[in-house]
C-alpha cells in the first residue's frame, strides 16, 4: 500500500505520526485516505477548490510532482512525500 510522509508541521491531525500507510490509486485518493483516518489533514494540503495549497509541494518517490499531477496514478509500493514550505521574510 502507498505510504504518505507527513512533514512535522502537518502532524497535528495525524497525532504526531510521520508516516501513514493508506489505500489509494492516485495521490489525491491517498491524501483523502489520510483524511479519513485523521480528520483535518486534507485541508492542510488542498484549498476549498481541491487544488494544492500555495506552499505545499508533493514528491513521488523523491521526484517533484507538478501541482496539477495530484490525480496521477500511483502504485502500491509508492511513497508520497509532502513538503510544507515556509513563507515569510
Amino acid at each position: 500500500m502507498p505510504e504518505i510522509e507527513v512533514p512535522s508541521r502537518y502532524r497535528g491531525p495525524t497525532q504526531g505520526c510521520p508516516l501513514v500507510v493508506v489505500e489509494g490509486d492516485t495521490v489525491r485518493r491517498c491524501i483523502e485516505a489520510v483524511e479519513a483516518q485523521y480528520p483535518g489533514f486534507e485541508e492542510l494540503i488542498f484549498d476549498a477548490k481541491g487544488e494544492l495549497r500555495r506552499f505545499v509541494r508533493l514528491f513521488l518517490n523523491g521526484d517533484a510532482l507538478p501541482a496539477d499531477a495530484v490525480d496521477q496514478p500511483i502504485e502500491a509500493h509508492d511513497r508520497v512525500q509532502i513538503l510544507a514550505a515556509a513563507a515569510g521574510g
